[in-house]
């Protein structure tokens, strides 16, 4: 029975009760699919009418109320930012917005940030396919990004992929058969097809035009699925730079495999989200021998910052970095968020940071933590950069999510990772929440088994980006993609020389 500290949704069923696990009362959001996954929410952000964060508090059983009473129109992330002013009156106030823009957040784009993320600056050193586009309109998939299956035991309040339904595991055979026909097939049909484009490319980048950088993710966890290891050994035969998110370490998986990773980047979920870290930290959990002081491994965390946060955690970050030769660690926020609330975020997460002396007074890192500036685009850039409704993305990069695997015997590619999370701010008082699942139907490009159809076909619209996009996280990269696409010449080019992990653009 749904009662006054309960509510049902389209897509969730939020109840205020008491969790054996906390010895207290949370606040529950639980998604209706078929996998029922959830997230115990005990702390909110507090803002003032100026549109800061106060800082975050519990949530009591009034707080609970008024989340719950105010759900469907703030959504599952954007609830748990609550104006102070909004409490008092007991409803949601109109307000105007701060005007809020990237330039007023305390950041410099580093080296780090351009290295182990994905910001558009690797894109030059791969120009040649970008030459090859403009003038045949074939693309070149030269990065991709697997999903092994969908298994997780952590509870993670800004889970990306909440609302999925099974473990949708992919067969050996599957996947051997994906990275087959990027890799070996790609390179066949560049070096018959495109021979021009494909010397080019080797005389830059030293490979044929074929698939770089191959990034393992899934879940939480990608090393639980069964076939793990013997398929990081078969991968790691071929000339592919592999890459590893994950926020845990089986103790059956050798530790030997780890070394096959060009870099491993370690998921700090919330700490209460998780049930592996012992005691509840995360600086507890096991860690292989192989990706502690290993220079030829770049490994380093990454973070979430929340409601959740507190200062304590980052200290502990900080620490474990030094103890373990860990390389950096990525700290950012919640992208369920909308933009304003996302660069509010950022504003006090850049704060907090030069407060703890890990950034300077301009935003410069003093040690290993960098700040990612990842945040949504609006709709009036959606039209400006993609006039003629295509993805530039789906030219370089493939990512392949396992959604539905178990019922179709196939499940589809996507031209990028982040669409679950384009939350988009439709008036002052409510939100269009972020899908928080991937929907084939909605942005799907090809199915695993017919991969090949993104680089034997010319590119094509499988989507516009414009009507359902216009939050992109990657408008960057794809201004990077059409201009390079678009260029007169390309003699005058040269990509940065000290930017790392160029293979994964």
């Amino acid at each position: 029975m749904i009662g006054n500290l309960d509510k049902e949704t389209a897509n969730y069923i939020v109840s205020y009760r008491f969790s054996s696990k906390y010895k207290r009362n949370v606040l529950m959001v639980r998604s209706k699919e078929a996998g029922h996954h959830f997230a115990e929410h005990t702390r909110f952000n507090l803002l003032s009418d100026d549109d800061a964060i106060i800082g975050s508090r519990d949530i009591t059983e009034d707080i609970a109320k008024f989340i719950i009473n105010n759900f469907d129109k703030r959504g599952d992330t954007e609830s748990f930012d609550i104006y102070e002013s909004d409490l008092q009156a007991g409803r949601l106030l109109t307000r105007t917005k701060r005007d809020i823009h990237p330039g007023d957040i305390l950041h410099t784009l580093t080296r780090s940030e351009q290295s182990f993320t994905a910001t558009g600056s690797k894109l030059e050193s791969h120009w040649p396919i970008f030459q090859k586009y403009q003038e045949t309109g074939y693309g070149s998939i030269i990065r991709a990004t697997m999903t092994l299956h969908q298994v997780c035991s952590s509870r993670c309040h800004y889970c990306s992929t909440i609302a999925r339904n099974r473990k949708d595991s992919i067969s050996l055979e599957e996947a051997k058969a994906f990275v087959t026909q990027l890799y070996d097939d790609q390179a066949k049909f560049n070096q018959e097809k495109f021979p021009k484009y494909n010397e080019l490319y080797r005389s830059v980048a030293g490979s044929d035009i074929r698939l770089r950088g191959l990034i393992l993710s899934g879940g939480g966890q990608p090393n639980l699925w069964p076939h793990f290891t013997e398929f990081v050994r078969w991968a790691s035969e071929r000339d592919i730079d592999l890459g590893l998110i994950t926020n845990g370490f089986p103790k059956n998986i050798p530790e030997d495999v780890y070394e096959h990773f060009k870099w491993v980047r370690i998921s700090i979920t919330p700490e209460d989200a998780s049930p592996h870290y012992v005691d509840g930290h995360f600086n507890k959990q096991y860690l292989p021998q192989t990706v502690k002081n290993n220079k030829d491994v770049t490994v380093g965390y990454s973070y979430v910052v929340g409601p959740w946060s507190d200062d304590d955690i980052l200290r502990r970050i900080d620490a474990s970095m030094k103890e373990n030769g860990f390389d950096y660690c990525r700290v950012l926020t919640d992208c369920n968020l909308t933009r304003t609330a996302q660069l509010r975020s950022h504003d006090s997460l850049s704060e907090r940071l030069r407060r703890l002396g890990y950034i300077d007074e301009s935003g410069n890192p003093v040690n290993k933590f960098f700040h990612q500036l990842k945040y949504h685009g609006t709709p009036d850039e959606a039209e400006s950069l993609w006039e003629s409704g295509q993805c530039y993305l789906q030219v370089y990069n493939v990512f392949w999510d396992t959604t539905g695997h178990e019922l179709n015997g196939k499940s589809s590619c996507y031209a990028c990772d982040s669409i679950t999370v384009l939350a988009e701010e439709s008036t002052d008082l409510t939100v269009i929440a972020s899908q928080r699942k991937f929907n084939h139907e909605k942005w799907g490009t090809v199915f695993n088994d017919r991969v090949e159809r993104l680089f034997t076909e010319p590119v094509k619209k499988y989507f516009d980006p414009r009507s359902i996009c216009s939050a992109c996280l990657f408008m960057r990269n794809n201004e990077v993609v059409k201009e390079l696409s678009s260029r007169n010449t390309y003699d005058n080019l040269k990509p940065a020389s000290d930017v790392e992990h160029v293979n994964f653009p």
